[in-house]
């Protein structure tokens, strides 16, 4: 799909083996012929930049557990789409050390069409 001048491409992440590796997402992202892909099935939130494209892997809304990943971190993201810009603001629900027994932290990641 395309918003605001950039390409998405979306996809549940077990057709990529090995599953999270960047190479092999780069290929999916090749063949969808998208700037963003977004995908999942590891459960474990991650953004990276790659040959310029941008590939987000949202986490696990839940905390589902996943055989990958033995601590997994409850998450989710939103996307702020603009013309030349897009804004991640990633929803992560902590374990706490303090009174409250989980924490929710908020980060931005920015990104910028090359």
């Amino acid at each position: 799909m395309e918003i605001a001048g950039w390409k998405f491409g979306l996809c549940h992440g077990h057709q990529i083996v090995p599953w999270g590796q960047i190479e092999a997402m780069a290929m999916m992202q090749r063949q969808l012929d998208a700037d963003v892909l977004i995908s999942g099935h590891t459960h474990k939130f991650s953004v990276d930049v790659h040959e310029g494209n941008l590939f987000i892997n949202p986490g696990s809304a839940t905390g589902a557990y996943s055989g990958m990943t033995p601590d997994v971190v409850p998450s989710f993201v939103l996307l702020d789409v603009q013309e030349k810009r897009l804004t991640i603001y990633v929803y992560e629900l902590h374990k706490s050390d303090g009174a409250e027994p989980f924490e929710l932290k908020v980060k931005e990641i920015k990104h910028s069409k090359p």
